[in-house]
C-alpha cells in the first residue's frame, strides 16, 4: 500500500457543485439539437394477451403529429440478451415494438412523435388498441408450482450448500428460530427521470442519456442497430440520481433512436412519473424463509435461507439475498442457501441499491435478533460470538473486516450499555422507546477500467474516463485521487466524465465506480512518469514538475485489470454496525425514527464530506424500506395502482431523527493501490432490520412482512 498525500480523505466540497445549484449542469432531456421533436409512448393495458388491432388514424390526424410507430411499421432491432455486457445491458430481452404478443402491463405497444410534447401526448392518448387477453400469472404465490432454481446471476453462482443443515436444525438441543419475512416492490423513484434524446447524422447516432452506463449504452444501440461502436456516441455528463434503475438499457433508450431514426429528425423521450412504475425496474416482491439452530451458548450450529423471487418473462434478472448475506456473513458449518425463481406477467424487476444485500440483511439479521431474544443474550454478543474470520462460500480470508470495532464502536456512540433488553420496558413521557442494531455488507467490486490524463507545462491536468456521476460524489473523489496522483492541487485538475468516446469504465453499479478508476488514473500516472523518465517508485519530483521542466504537454492512456477471481488470496468486503432508536406512541403507533448511528469499515474513504453523505443517503433510504415504501399493482390487471410520488411514500426531513456517521479501519490493500472501496450501497444494508428490531424492542411485536406500517402494530 502506497503512501497518499493529505488529498485523499479530505472533506474538500464537491467540484460540480456550483454548477448544480446554479442551474448550469445539464442533463439528458435539456440538451436539445436542432429540429427537436418529442415521442411518448403508448403502453398496454392488459398482462398477457396479444395485439389484435391498433387505430391509429385519430392520432396521425392530429396537430404537429409526425408519425406513430407500432409493431406493424417499426424498424427491426437485434434482439438483446439481457445481462449480456458486451452488448450493454438491457433491462428486457424484448426489443420494443417488436411483435404483437403481450407480456406484461406497460409494455410499449405505440409510440407517438410530434413536433411538441403536449401533442404527443394528446395523440398517445387518442391511439385505440384492441387486445386478446389471456389471464396473467401476478403473485408469486400463482407461480410456485413452475419455480426454478437457477444455478448463476451475471456469471455468479446463486446456489450455496455446505455441511449438513438440515441435520443441525434437526437436533433436539438445538435452540431454533423459523420465520418467514417478506419484502414488497419497491421503485426507484430518483429525481431526474429517465430520458434519452436521440439524434442521427451520416449513418451514425448521437444519444444523450440519463445513464449509469454511457459504455452499455453505446454497446446495446450498437448491437441492437448493428452499428460499429464507433458510430454511437453516448454523453452524459450529469444523472439526477438512479439507484440502479439507470444501470441497464429500457426500451425508451432504443424507441428514442429508432424514432429518430424513422422520422429523420431528433427526438426526445421523457419517461413519465407514471409510466417509471411500469418500463425502468423495480425492486421484485421477495419472500424469504429463514431457519436458525444455535447451542445455548449462542454458537450457530445452522443456518437455512431460502429465497423466492419473481422475474419477468422477458428478463433472467434475479436478486440473489441469502448467497450475499447469510452464506458469508456468520462462521457456521452447515448452510443451506436455496433460490428460488418464478415467472410473472409483470414488468421485468432490476438492480436497486444494493440488490440481495439490502433484502438479504432484512432476513438474516432480523432473524439475528430473533436468535437472540431466544436464547436471552445481548443481539452484538450472538454476532461477535460468530465472527467470520473467512468467506464461508469460498474459505477465503477477509482482507479488511474490522466489524468487531464497528460493534464496539457503535455500541459506545449510541449508547448500547444502557438498553433494557426486555421488550416495551424503555419509555419516555409515555412514548415507548427501542433500540435495534443490524450488521451491514456488500463486495467490495472491482472491475477493468481506463483513463486519460493530459499534463500541460503551466502545471494543470485534463482526466477522462467514461464513467458516471450519479450524484453522489464520483466528480469530486476522482479528481482528488488525480491530484494525488500528479502531485497538483485539486484545483488544477478538470475531471470529465460521461461521454462514451472517452476511455472506457464500467456501470456505475455494484459499488465499484471508486475502486475500479481511481486504479486507472493511479495506473496512468504511472505510465506518464514513465513516459517522462522517472520510474514508479522515484516520487522525489511530482509528475507536473516533471512536466513543467519539459516544457511540453504529456498524454497517456492506461488500462486497470483487476486479478482474475482464481488468483485473488483475499475476499474483499465492506462490513458496518447499523443502530437505530425508535419512537412509537402507543395509542397511535407510527414508528418514528429519531436517533441513528452508522460506523463502517469500507478501506481508504476518499472524501469524508461526501462518504458520510453517502452513507446517510442509503440510512434515509433503508429507513424508506422499513416504514414506507410500496408499489402496489391492481390484482386483477397486473398494473400498478401506485403512480406516483404523492402515493408512493419515501422519507423526508420530518421522518428521518439525527444521523451519525463514523469510519473506522484502514485502506484495504487487497483491492487497490489506493486501498479503497465504492460506499454507494453498503448504508442502505441492515438498516430495514435495525428499524425491524429496534420496533420489536419497543413494542414486543414483531414485524416480518415490509413496510411497518401503524397497522401491523395495532
Amino acid at each position: 500500500m502506497r503512501e497518499a498525500g493529505a488529498i485523499l480523505g479530505a472533506p474538500i466540497d464537491r467540484v460540480d457543485g456550483r454548477l448544480k445549484v446554479t442551474g448550469g449542469a445539464k442533463y439528458a432531456a435539456e440538451f436539445a439539437p436542432e429540429g427537436l421533436v418529442h415521442a411518448v409512448a403508448v403502453q398496454s393495458t392488459v398482462a398477457k394477451g396479444r395485439v389484435e388491432a391498433i387505430d391509429a388514424a385519430e392520432a396521425r390526424a392530429m396537430p404537429g403529429v409526425i408519425a406513430v410507430l407500432t409493431h406493424e411499421n417499426a424498424p427491426a432491432l437485434q434482439k438483446l440478451k439481457v445481462g449480456d455486457p458486451k452488448s450493454g445491458h438491457a433491462g428486457e430481452d424484448l426489443p420494443p415494438l417488436s411483435g404483437d404478443e403481450i407480456h406484461f402491463a406497460g409494455q410499449y405497444v405505440a409510440l407517438v412523435v410530434a413536433e411538441e410534447l403536449p401533442q404527443a401526448r394528446r395523440a398517445a392518448y387518442a391511439v385505440k388498441v384492441r387486445y386478446r387477453e389471456e389471464k396473467p400469472v401476478l403473485t408469486i404465490e400463482d407461480a410456485e408450482p413452475t419455480a426454478t432454481y437457477p444455478k448463476e446471476n451475471n456469471g455468479r453462482p446463486v446456489q450455496h450448500r455446505r455441511g449438513d443443515a438440515a441435520a443441525a436444525l434437526a437436533d433436539p438441543a438445538a435452540v431454533r428460530v423459523e420465520a418467514t419475512y417478506t419484502l414488497p416492490v419497491e421503485t426507484h423513484n430518483p429525481m431526474e427521470l429517465h430520458a434519452t434524446t436521440a439524434h442521427w447524422s451520416g449513418g451514425a447516432l448521437t444519444v444523450w442519456d440519463a445513464t449509469q452506463a454511457v459504455i452499455g449504452v453505446r454497446n446495446a444501440l450498437s448491437t441492437a442497430f448493428g452499428l460499429d461502436k464507433d458510430k454511437v456516441h453516448v454523453i452524459c455528463p450529469f444523472v439526477g440520481g438512479g439507484f440502479g434503475s439507470k444501470g441497464a438499457q429500457w426500451p425508451h433508450v432504443f424507441a428514442s433512436a429508432m424514432a429518430a431514426k424513422a422520422v429523420e429528425r431528433p427526438v426526445r423521450l421523457v419517461v413519465s412519473r407514471a409510466q417509471m412504475f411500469q418500463s425502468v425496474g423495480h425492486r421484485p416482491p421477495i419472500v424469504q424463509k429463514m431457519a436458525l439452530a444455535a447451542s445455548r451458548d449462542g454458537r450457530l450450529t445452522a443456518i437455512r435461507h431460502e429465497t423466492t423471487t419473481p422475474t419477468s418473462p422477458v428478463s433472467t434478472f434475479i436478486e440473489p439475498c441469502g448467497r450475499t448475506t447469510s452464506a458469508l456473513l456468520y462462521a457456521c458449518e452447515n448452510a443451506d442457501i436455496p433460490q428460488k425463481l418464478v415467472r410473472v406477467n409483470v414488468a421485468a424487476p432490476t438492480f436497486m441499491r444494493a440488490p440481495g444485500e439490502a433484502s438479504g440483511t432484512f432476513a438474516i439479521e432480523s432473524a439475528m435478533d430473533e436468535l437472540a431474544v431466544a436464547l436471552d443474550m445481548d443481539p452484538i454478543a450472538l454476532r461477535v460470538k460468530n465472527h467470520a474470520d473467512v468467506n464461508g462460500t469460498n474459505q477465503k480470508p477477509f482482507s479488511s473486516k474490522h466489524l468487531k470495532e464497528c460493534y464496539a464502536r457503535g455500541a459506545e456512540k449510541f449508547g448500547w450499555d444502557r438498553r433494557d433488553r426486555r421488550p416495551g420496558s424503555m419509555t419516555d413521557g409515555g412514548t415507548l422507546v427501542g433500540w435495534g442494531m443490524a450488521t451491514a455488507l456488500y463486495p467490495a467490486n472491482r472491475w477493468e477500467a481506463s483513463a486519460l490524463i493530459r499534463v500541460s507545462p503551466d502545471g494543470t491536468a485534463l482526466v477522462r474516463a467514461a464513467t458516471q456521476d450519479l450524484g453522489t460524489g464520483a466528480y469530486t473523489v476522482l479528481t482528488q485521487a488525480a491530484a494525488d496522483a500528479l502531485g497538483i492541487p485539486v484545483e488544477k485538475v478538470r475531471f470529465e466524465l460521461g461521454d462514451s468516446s472517452f476511455p472506457e469504465a464500467p456501470v456505475s453499479g455494484g459499488s465499484n465506480t471508486t475502486a475500479s478508476v481511481s486504479e486507472a488514473i493511479v495506473q496512468t500516472a504511472a505510465a506518464l512518469r514513465r513516459q517522462l523518465g522517472g520510474s514508479d517508485a522515484d516520487t522525489s519530483m511530482s509528475i507536473a514538475e516533471l512536466v513543467r521542466r519539459g516544457g511540453r504537454t504529456v498524454e497517456a492512456t492506461a488500462t486497470a485489470k483487476p486479478p482474475e477471481e482464481k488468483d485473488k488470496k483475499f475476499d474483499s468486503h465492506s462490513f458496518g454496525a447499523q443502530f437505530c432508536e425508535v419512537r412509537i406512541d402507543p395509542l397511535l403507533p407510527r414508528v418514528q425514527v429519531s436517533r441513528w448511528v452508522s460506523v463502517m469499515n469500507a478501506g481508504r474513504v476518499m472524501n469524508l464530506k461526501t462518504g458520510r453523505s453517502q452513507i446517510m443517503g442509503g440510512i434515509v433510504m433503508g429507513i424508506g424500506m422499513a416504514l414506507l415504501e410500496h408499489t402496489v399493482y391492481d390484482p386483477r390487471t397486473g398494473r400498478p395502482v401506485t403512480a406516483s410520488l404523492a402515493d408512493y411514500l419515501v422519507p423526508v426531513n420530518a421522518d428521518v431523527g439525527t444521523i451519525d456517521v463514523e469510519f473506522v479501519g484502514e485502506p484495504d490493500p487487497a483491492i487497490n493501490t489506493l486501498g479503497c472501496r465504492g460506499i454507494g450501497e453498503i448504508g442502505i444494508t441492515g438498516a430495514a432490520a435495525a428499524v425491524a428490531n429496534a420496533v420489536y424492542h419497543a413494542t414486543g411485536k414483531r414485524v416480518r412482512d415490509l413496510p411497518i406500517t401503524p397497522d401491523k402494530l395495532l
